[in-house]
């Protein structure tokens, strides 16, 4: 009986202490916690907080128990993780490849100490709410590029999603968790399948360089309109190879170059010449890149939509009317020039304002009308503009040198169809005194990429735009709408309840269809996000390796 003792206490005693750490493991817990605020890990900011900060409040919620000692629940991890390349990130950014390390040692290695048990949970920890959080808020902190966003600060989740976040490891697979903190809308959902589709055409070797030439056109025959059919079929643009005649550039072909040109902000007349072909021969790499910066935007933009909403999508010059989270109506818009960008913002539309004038911004006056004021004597009476002084009385414009203006001069227009904001204005608080308004040049609209004005953005349809948000078919249907607008008199109409607005940017184009296109970059915000999306992760890639 006593060589059974024996035999069973042998057999045991390895289980007895695996399990041990369960008790003593919090304490092993509490001392790497402190650790972790002393290294590079725990030091990663999250908006105003640190790495270490949000792992400290999510183990005191627990005792500092362990969550992370089984070696499934640690591969479902690592495995999600890997997940994260179709959100434009890597596994490596968070320590993924230690996880898949830390799995075979918790099945292996039984003389793993509590101090090494203690690193692996709390290394899985940081990794797992640091995923979390940055799929919610983004990598990067918004505010850092858009001011005027007024985000929620990421890190500052509350004790109700950390236990939250604790179950959803606990009870069920960590992609669900990721699922439920990735934006719900679905155009997210379409740019990580369009980046899946992009890196599977990478490993695949890329699609073909359509060399130099000329112009391509219906019609026309040859080797590199044979080479043209193969880039568009890479790309899904084309749909099918001709069984015959695949260097016959036929309507199919002209077709598909059309949707590609639609996709890239191109002209669509089916032609293929420089513009067309200098995007067709941007590698698949770099619109990989370019894809991936626009899912950290639309990690900033996508969370938490009004059902009803004005959107204005600045590179694409769109503006979009949704109700009930849907695309009810949509028109063109003509956004600031580059040197003068439409800022990107969140804000309330408060009122509109029927029959506006314009009073001249300091900019515009400063940098583009003075110099015409000097040249041109009539300029103010042929675009009826009028001068005040600071009591807001007219001063005679004969009177005013030009060349050496008095300070304290405002420039208003009078309201009128041709006045510079049309017919109707949209208000909403904002510090760069932009807001969206009808506009007599409405020829431009025609145009492909229309950056044409000062900074505030220029609404096709704009009477259609105020009918849709006043929403009142009896007092504000378009006949009374129209007439209350042609009174040469101006008017302001509150919006009760106000509308919230979203002026985002982005350089891609998500079509009906699901496809997702890149469009030109016109403010050039691509270069510093990269650098900045780049050098975060590369920090926080280094910070998991060199943690111990």
């Amino acid at each position: 009986m006593r060589h059974a003792w024996i035999v069973l206490a042998l057999l045991i005693g390895p289980c007895a202490h695996a399990q041990a750490p369960e008790t003593a493991l919090p304490t092993a817990i509490a001392t790497r916690l402190h650790t972790l605020a002393q290294q590079p890990l725990g030091a990663l900011r999250i908006g105003d907080n640190t790495l270490d900060g949000l792992v400290s409040r999510f183990y005191a919620q627990r005792a500092d128990a362990p969550l992370w000692q089984s070696a499934p629940r640690v591969r479902a991890l690592s495995d999600a993780l890997n997940g994260l390349a179709d959100d434009g990130l890597a596994a490596q950014d968070y320590g993924g490849d230690r996880l898949t390390g830390d799995v075979l040692r918790l099945q292996h290695d039984a003389s793993l100490t509590d101090a090494q048990r203690a690193d692996i949970d709390v290394r899985a920890t940081a990794a797992y709410l640091l995923a979390l959080v940055q799929l919610r808020h983004g990598v990067l902190d918004v505010d850092a590029f858009y001011p005027d966003w007024n985000a929620a600060p990421p890190g500052s989740e509350s004790d109700a999603w950390l236990q939250a976040a604790a179950r959803a490891a606990e009870s069920g697979p960590v992609t669900a968790a990721f699922a439920a903190a990735r934006p719900a809308a679905p155009v997210y959902a379409q740019l990580r399948t369009a980046l899946q589709r992009l890196r599977d055409e990478a490993a695949a070797g890329g699609w073909p360089a359509l060399p130099a030439g000329p112009t391509l056109k219906p019609g026309m025959h040859g080797a590199r309109v044979a080479l043209l059919r193969r880039r568009l079929l890479a790309s899904g643009d084309l749909t099918r190879m001709a069984e015959n005649d695949a260097d016959d550039y036929d309507a199919a072909l002209a077709d598909a170059v059309r949707t590609f040109q639609s996709r890239h902000g191109l002209q669509a007349d089916g032609i293929v010449g420089a513009a067309t072909r200098a995007a067709l021969n941007v590698p698949v790499a770099t619109r990989i890149e370019q894809l991936r910066l626009d899912l950290e935007r639309a990690r900033w933009y996508l969370h938490a939509l009004p059902p009803r909403y004005i959107q204005v999508d600045l590179a694409n010059y769109r503006l979009g009317y949704y109700d009930d989270g849907q695309l009810a109506w949509s028109t063109r818009v003509q956004v600031g020039q580059p040197r003068r960008p439409t800022p990107v913002l969140r804000s309330f539309i408060t009122r509109l304002t029927l029959d506006p004038s314009w009073v001249v911004p300091p900019t515009i006056l400063r940098e583009d009308m003075l110099a015409k004021l000097r040249h041109d004597p009539n300029y103010l009476a042929r675009n009826d503009l009028r001068v005040f002084d600071r009591q807001g009385q007219i001063v005679p414009a004969h009177s005013i040198n030009w060349a050496r203006p008095p300070s304290g001069l405002t420039l208003r227009q009078e309201p009128g169809p041709e006045g510079a904001l049309g017919l109707v204005a949209f208000r909403f608080a904002n510090t760069h005194e932009v807001y969206l308004h009808d506009t007599p040049h409405k020829a431009l609209f025609a145009q492909t990429r229309r950056a044409f004005s000062s900074g505030c953005v220029r609404v096709e349809n704009a009477m259609e735009l105020a009918q849709l948000l006043l929403d009142d078919p009896t007092r504000w249907n378009a006949e009374r709408l129209q007439t209350a607008a042609s009174y040469d008199v101006t008017r302001d109409v509150p919006l009760d309840p106000s509308v919230p607005l979203r002026m985002i940017y982005w350089t891609i184009d998500v079509r009906k269809d699901g496809r997702v296109g890149v469009v030109p970059d016109v403010y050039h915000q691509d270069p510093a996000l990269h650098d900045a999306l780049t050098r975060t992760l590369t920090q926080q890639a280094r910070a998991f390796a060199q943690a111990e």
